[in-house]
């Protein structure tokens, strides 16, 4: 998937709302896979309120040095850029689990982080 426009902006706030609607909690760990540092950087300070560790995966790195990240990082879950699809792809079989995905930009058919965020407004 090709990105179509700019990134739309996410308020830290807003993405806080969310994760704890979803569940998550101070201890957990969200791995980023997200290639807009500004938005990586909301993400980050609204997760990091909550008490939760960040871990922001290498969007150039791909399957087993990207999948050892992420099974390394223990994240409950991990938040993809839909233009990154392909490469999360790559993780298929190789992890002994998955944690729960949300996808974040246009595009997503389920658990779009865009549509979710527009809720918490």
């Amino acid at each position: 998937m090709a990105p179509s426009g700019p990134a739309a902006a996410i308020c830290p706030h807003r993405f806080s709302r969310w994760a704890w609607s979803e569940g998550l909690r101070a201890g957990q760990t969200v791995a980023l896979l997200v290639q807009d540092l500004g938005q990586a950087e909301a993400m980050r300070l609204g997760l990091v309120r909550l008490g939760l560790r960040v871990v922001c995966l290498d969007c150039a790195g791909r399957g087993q040095a990207l999948a050892d990240s992420l099974s390394q990082s223990d994240a409950a879950l991990v938040v993809v850029d839909t233009n990154l699809a392909d490469v999360y792809a790559g993780l298929m079989g190789r992890l002994t689990s998955y944690p729960a995905v949300w996808w974040n930009g246009p595009g997503a058919d389920y658990a779009s982080l865009d549509l979710a965020l527009a809720e918490q407004a």
